[in-house]
């Protein structure tokens, strides 16, 4: 192969790994969008939120232990007095700086109410980053989603 070719080889690789990131980005981006006039959803404080859900229905997130601290590990909780929840999707990123998406299965926890899951956030670049939590809820009623503000500490 002639070195013109072998140049542009690799310009045309490189291109493409480009538009790839580009895309890849993009679309990650997009799967942690929540338009929160449409979508419910609250801030975390003290380890607990409740949120009311489109159906009107409402629902209890709590973490601990609380405060979040970077990498060490976390329980997420959603209980509800009103409906019975079986299984939801949970994925956290940084809210204001892309920190990549940490996804969870919650189920159903023995000896306590509602459904969880253990997990732990990463390494931040800040002293206290905020993180978002978006929730895709499985019910009796169809799916519902929202969504979740919390503050993860770094020591």
């Amino acid at each position: 192969m002639a070195a013109k070719q072998l140049k542009i080889l690799w310009t045309l690789t490189i291109a493409s790994l480009l538009v790839m990131l580009i895309y890849l980005a993009s679309h990650l981006n997009a799967l942690m969008d929540v338009d929160e006039s449409q979508v419910p959803g609250c801030t975390i404080v003290q380890g607990r939120c409740t949120v009311t859900l489109n159906s009107g229905q409402s629902v209890q997130l709590l973490i601990s232990p609380w405060p979040v601290i970077a990498l060490n590990p976390v329980e997420f909780r959603i209980t509800s007095d009103q409906m019975r929840l079986s299984s939801a999707t949970l994925a956290l990123t940084g809210r204001n700086m892309y920190m990549g998406i940490h996804q969870y299965t919650l189920s159903p926890r023995p000896n306590m109410a509602g459904i969880g899951v253990n997990g732990t956030i990463s390494v931040c670049t800040e002293k206290i980053m905020p993180w978002r939590g978006r929730v895709e809820l499985e019910t009796m009623s169809g799916s519902e989603q929202l969504w979740f503000d919390f503050d993860v500490r770094q020591f």
